[in-house]
């Protein structure tokens, strides 16, 4: 998401949905935000997805000058699904940026979440820094990994009884879905696609491709049935007639360790391959402890999905806890003021309930950092070392890492 930094001046502009008939006038500004143009193939593909009633547009007369929309998404939350607006589309052309428009646009995106019953609200950030401010806290991380095949070996012998074969696009849209329905079940922060999410999502284009192959497919298949998936790209590089090709990982997910192992296999040992690379994997890679050279693994992480929790009890009361115990919160939420206030969680592993208090607080904490703990990825302990969460009663940290902590860790591998 890219749009206009703090804001500088405020502006006369009228923000409302849009109608499909203006969704190419709406999608051609926002796309200029990014520095592109809409791409006629996926501007079809996005035009599936697209929520017009969900669909926020700036008006200046009868000119957008900017845009942001939402999607309906189920998130996996700690032992419970609950729905969450998935913020996208958002963009301010670099003719309209800092005269307040990014601003008005969230604080009525927002307000119709709050309207509409929505409890969380998530999205993909250009910069942290621009939705910080609204609210967002950082919930995910991912981690971006590159392997050398000929230092790929794994630390102990790793069996399997299935094989991985080949598939093409029409088998690969049949097989998948069930295996990613599964990881998505099992992780927080994940959420299913939609068959037209699943078309958007594997579209293909010359641009997505940036320089390398159309995407290939394999599957995973045990005695079982199919337990796992990969879809790759092939980047070709011969330098001085050297074979030195980069296997792009677009997407391997695994419903079993055997599944895990024979697709990253798989890929190591595709000949003429030079380096395998990865987006979007978990930062907990079990990958790194696997292999016998985990140096050679180059592991970068970095933000993954932002989180904002539009209304904190609604929110905190519809994910379950690791531990059994209570806590009170004093929250502050300068952007929606209605989460303004003391809160008291009782929370374990077969349900939860948070109601307003006038209990002295345990903890105080800004909704930006409530909203980055939420999924259990990130510990209350390491946010007060950053000077971001206090305690007020000794021994509040230790009860809160407690609760809100989950296993596994949360895992947003695919954007909106």
């Amino acid at each position: 998401m890219a749009s206009s930094s703090r804001t500088e001046e405020a502006v006369d502009i009228d923000i409302h949905p849009i109608t499909l008939d203006r969704f190419e006038d709406f999608a051609t500004v926002v796309e200029s935000a990014f520095g592109s143009h809409p791409d006629a193939e996926e501007l079809a593909l996005v035009r599936e997805v697209f929520e017009p009633d969900r669909s926020l547009a700036a008006f200046e007369g009868d000119r957008i000058v900017g845009g942001t929309s939402a999607v309906d998404l189920d998130l996996t939350v700690p032992g419970a699904t609950m729905p969450m607006a998935g913020v996208v589309a958002v963009g301010v052309p670099p003719s309209h940026r800092r005269r307040g428009i990014l601003t008005a646009m969230m604080r009525r995106q927002l307000d119709d979440f709050r309207d509409r019953g929505e409890a969380l609200a998530g999205l993909w950030a250009s910069e942290g820094a621009i939705y910080q401010r609204f609210g967002y806290g950082l919930a995910t991380l991912l981690a971006v990994i590159e392997v050398f095949p000929h230092r790929s070996a794994f630390a102990r012998p790793m069996r399997w009884r299935g094989a991985v074969s080949l598939v093409d696009r029409a088998q690969a849209m049949e097989a998948f879905p069930s295996v990613h329905r599964a990881v998505v079940e099992r992780y927080p922060g994940m959420w299913p696609r939609t068959p037209a999410r699943w078309r958007l999502d594997f579209t293909d284009s010359e641009r997505e491709r940036e320089g390398a192959s159309a995407l290939f497919f394999a599957v995973y298949e045990s005695p079982e049935g199919t337990e796992g998936y990969v879809a790759y790209r092939v980047k070709y590089d011969w330098p001085q007639g050297l074979p030195s090709n980069e296997i792009r990982v677009r997407e391997l997910m695994a419903t079993t360790t055997e599944a895990y192992a024979a697709l990253w296999r798989f890929c190591f040992d595709m000949d003429l391959a030079g380096r395998v690379t990865a987006w979007g994997r978990p930062a907990d890679e079990p990958l790194l402890h696997m292999l016998l050279h985990p140096r050679d693994l180059r592991l970068s992480v970095g933000d993954g999905l932002w989180l904002r929790l539009v209304d904190v009890p609604a929110a905190l009361g519809g994910r379950r806890y690791a531990s059994e115990s209570r806590l009170v919160m004093e929250v502050r939420d300068s952007f929606c003021p209605w989460n303004e206030g003391r809160y008291e969680l009782d929370g374990g592993p077969d349900g939860s309930a948070c109601r307003r208090t006038r209990r002295r607080p345990d903890l105080l904490v800004d909704v930006t950092d409530l909203s980055a703990v939420f999924l259990g990825g990130v510990r209350p302990r390491t946010l007060a070392r950053a000077g971001r969460v206090a305690e007020a009663v000794p021994g509040a940290l230790a009860r809160a890492d407690a609760m809100f902590g989950w296993d596994p860790p949360p895992w947003s591998a695919q954007v909106f």
